[in-house]
């Protein structure tokens, strides 16, 4: 992958086929706001509309950086998917977007101004040309997002033809041999039909579309959800290193906490359509400040050290057509106080790592204790420490 789009503004902009209504050049901040790929303020999402709307995502704000890892991670129905499809604009009805703003950087002009595009207000033309070149996504299922009539080869072919118009067949031939190269596969594959294929091959090849274009931004949904973990650890190395070729940022869905301790470089912990907790992945996994996020730790088995019994989290989210008053999580909170049943905790930041947290035990109010659990010393342990180690393990 080339570095960040340096060209002139106008030239990208007839490149991606924009109108002047979407696309923004503004001059380039210093410091981590000139490396934003994406930027997401107050996002909502609704299911339905008027009186009977379903608020599945509510005001949630984030920012991704170039060539970071972030992930997103929350039980089945805390809004996960359907922030990024938000924010991808490819929600299906009855999805709605409430309101937010979304800003997709496209790199630097001539003059080094940042070149931005306003996904909310793009077109349904706009968006087919920015989607894949400069954002993509690999969905859930990759037996379900291949088409089951045609070979792999195909696949590739209509990403190619449809946004490199001026590639010849050969090349086109030549860039999906590539590709799968890149993830592990050898060109036969590309003769194949999606159903000749294992689940762990299928969601290489998700993968590996999902790069045809060089994007700034890959997506992944859930992707080793319906992988054996022997597969989904040769996924996950897999990205890993993708990631350190070729710079791509990167948005990685999961409901394991504990998968993207070992890929992601910052960890949001989303619970009932809001971010509760986010944090370095390192700062997140040695000392988690919500009560979920340890929850969510303390349900899934240690990767390495002694054995601890797991602590499933009681209870079950709360009903989004009905939603508590106060924290959404108080019901089932055992560090539960008054305050919580009434009042909802803001976004406050915790400690020096960066990380933020939505959480009355951490608003420094006197008189309130913080359980130890909840306020342990961060420990430095890289993600890839952890997964030198777990891969030390493995062979052995």
């Amino acid at each position: 992958m080339s570095d960040p789009v340096t060209t002139d503004s106008l030239e990208l902009q007839d490149q991606l086929h924009l109108s002047d209504a979407v696309v923004s050049a503004q001059p380039t901040e210093k410091g981590p706001a000139s490396d934003l790929v994406l930027e997401v303020k107050n996002l909502s999402v609704d299911y339905g509309w008027g009186e009977n709307a379903v608020r599945a995502v509510n005001a949630v704000s984030l920012d991704v950086h170039r060539s970071q890892i972030l992930g997103i991670a929350g039980e089945s129905g805390s809004g996960k998917s359907t922030l990024v499809y938000g924010l991808t604009r490819l929600l299906r009805a009855p999805g709605v977007i409430a309101g937010g703003d979304v800003k997709l950087n496209l790199g630097k002009d001539t003059e080094g101004n940042q070149i931005s595009i306003d996904i909310l207000k793009a077109s349904e033309s706009e968006l087919r040309k920015v989607r894949w070149s400069q954002v993509s996504i690999v969905l859930q299922s990759a037996l379900s997002a291949l088409n089951p009539v045609l070979r792999i080869s195909k696949e590739f072919e209509e990403i190619l033809k449809s946004h490199r118009s001026d590639m010849k067949k050969h090349e086109r031939r030549a860039r999906a041999v590539e590709l799968l190269g890149m993830v592990g596969l050898e060109e036969d594959r590309l003769d194949r039909f999606p159903h000749e294929l294992s689940g762990g091959q299928r969601q290489r090849i998700m993968i590996a579309l999902a790069l045809a274009l060089d994007p700034q931004l890959v997506i992944m949904d859930e992707p080793t959800t319906a992988l054996d973990v022997v597969t989904q650890r040769e996924i996950i190395n897999e990205l890993a290193d993708l990631r350190a070729r070729f710079g791509f940022a990167m948005i990685f869905i999961t409901h394991d906490l504990s998968l993207l301790v070992e890929l992601a470089d910052e960890i949001c912990v989303m619970y009932a359509g809001v971010i509760v907790e986010r944090a370095p992945a390192d700062a997140l996994y040695s000392a988690p400040r919500h009560p979920y996020t340890l929850g969510l730790l303390n349900s899934a088995p240690p990767l390495h050290g002694e054995r601890v019994e797991l602590e499933g989290i009681p209870g079950s989210p709360p009903d989004l057509a009905d939603m508590p008053t106060g924290c959404s999580f108080h019901a089932r909170c055992p560090y539960k106080m008054e305050r919580c049943v009434t009042e909802v905790p803001p976004l406050l930041a915790s400690d020096s790592t960066g990380r933020v947290v939505a959480c009355w035990l951490h608003s420094g109010d006197l008189g309130v204790t913080v359980p130890e659990e909840l306020g342990r010393t961060v420990s430095i342990t890289p993600a890839s420490k952890i997964r030198a180690a777990t891969n030390s393990k493995e062979a052995s």
